[in-house]
């Protein structure tokens, strides 16, 4: 952004601006995710679609193992989760390595898999992800580091 010529001061910012060739933009913000107007008027919103993602497939039972470290100085917020299970003895649970605050929880008698969307939880900083589980369980884990 070379220059911003109007801002909003309401709920949600909103600018114009010239890029480095001199066209006039449209940059609209809440202070984490940006949206643009492109030159044919659509807005483009970067939603709550992760950045990043990660799956795996534990054969074996997990007691608070850690599973996602974020980059050094970084929070994980977790956008969305999913899990599955062929066992129905041990619950499935997501949760912040240091505070312990459950962010996803799978009652396995209940229920072998769920996905939980949209759930915005946002840990500390370095604060890793732990996993406790039955046998046979996959997780997937969808997020952005802030």
């Amino acid at each position: 952004m070379s220059e911003i010529i109007a801002r909003s001061d309401g709920d949600v910012p909103r600018f114009l601006y010239t890029d480095a060739t001199g066209r006039l933009n449209t940059l609209i913000s809440d202070g984490t995710d940006t949206a643009t107007v492109t030159d044919d008027g659509w807005l483009d919103v970067k939603t709550h679609t992760p950045d990043k993602c990660f799956t795996d497939d534990y054969a074996l039972a997990q007691t608070g193992a850690v599973i996602l470290t974020p980059t050094a100085g970084k929070k994980i917020r977790i956008i969305t989760a999913y899990v599955s299970s062929n066992t129905v003895n041990v619950d499935i649970t997501l949760a912040f390595g240091t505070s312990g605050n459950i962010f996803f929880k799978l009652y396995t008698a209940q229920k072998a898999a769920q996905t939980g969307n949209e759930i915005c939880a946002v840990g500390a900083v370095d604060e890793t992800i732990k996993l406790t589980c039955g046998t046979k369980t996959f997780v997937s884990i969808g997020y952005d580091e802030v």
